[in-house]
């Protein structure tokens, strides 16, 4: 899958190849193409809004849009994906919670050629996620 990001948008700090590469390796694990819009660089980590395709003409307008980042741990990178799906542009949830977002983590190295894992959805206990509730941005 290829990465598009904004003209306003495109990764060029440090970060900017990893960012490319993660986002494009996501893109594949996903089976969807993905935009970069929006990124945020540190000395030792990033993050970045990237989202899928925009809602189509179906009567469902299913979108999704993820904060993708990378820190570090003990020295070690640590990048993951937190996904959050959409339906006419309202964030869709799991039973009655306030949020529920998918977790994915990628386990190798950031070229982009290691491993997502699907760690599943997740309920948004804290409300930290409570400004991605409409698709946009």
């Amino acid at each position: 899958m290829t990465v598009e990001n904004g003209p306003e948008d495109t990764p060029a700090g440090q970060w900017g190849s990893a960012i490319d590469a993660l986002a494009a390796s996501l893109g594949t694990h996903l089976g969807e193409q993905v935009t970069v819009v929006n990124v945020t660089e540190m000395e030792d980590a990033f993050s970045c809004l990237v989202r899928g395709p925009e809602p189509s003409g179906s009567p469902l307008r299913v979108a999704w849009k993820a904060v993708l980042g990378m820190e570090h741990f003990d020295g070690k990178p640590t990048v993951s994906a937190t996904l959050f799906l959409y339906s006419r542009g309202r964030q869709l949830r799991l039973d009655d919670q306030r949020g529920s977002y998918l977790e994915i983590v990628y386990d190798g190295p950031l070229d982009g050629s290691g491993t997502w894992h699907d760690l599943g959805w997740l309920q948004d206990d804290f409300g930290e996620f409570e400004a991605h509730d409409h698709y946009g941005g």
